[in-house]
């Protein structure tokens, strides 16, 4: 797994498809936008799962789909914003 924007991870699963893990739901519902709406990407599959810190958002793609397309899409989100977004929820210790 390979961090490519605070809370945001991208990975290779054994299938051969991308998985992009975010560490907040509401910063999930805006990469999901952005890849949606700007970059006309769609996810397979998602899932969410629990932990100490949150909410873990599992977004799932096509096999078709090349993790470094994801990858070059992700890197053009503002890091600033990114850590706006994920602050609503998240307050700092």
């Amino acid at each position: 797994m390979k961090e490519l924007l605070p809370h945001i991870f991208i990975e290779k699963d054994n299938a051969g498809r991308t998985n992009l893990i975010i560490e907040d739901y509401e910063l999930c519902d805006f990469v999901e936008d952005y890849l949606t709406e700007s970059c006309e990407i769609s996810y397979e599959g998602k899932s969410i799962s629990k932990s100490v810190s949150g909410e873990i958002v599992r977004l799932t793609f096509s096999a078709l789909v090349e993790i470094e397309k994801i990858e070059s899409f992700i890197l053009k989100l503002s890091m600033e914003e990114i850590t706006k977004i994920y602050l609503l929820n998240n307050k700092p210790a």
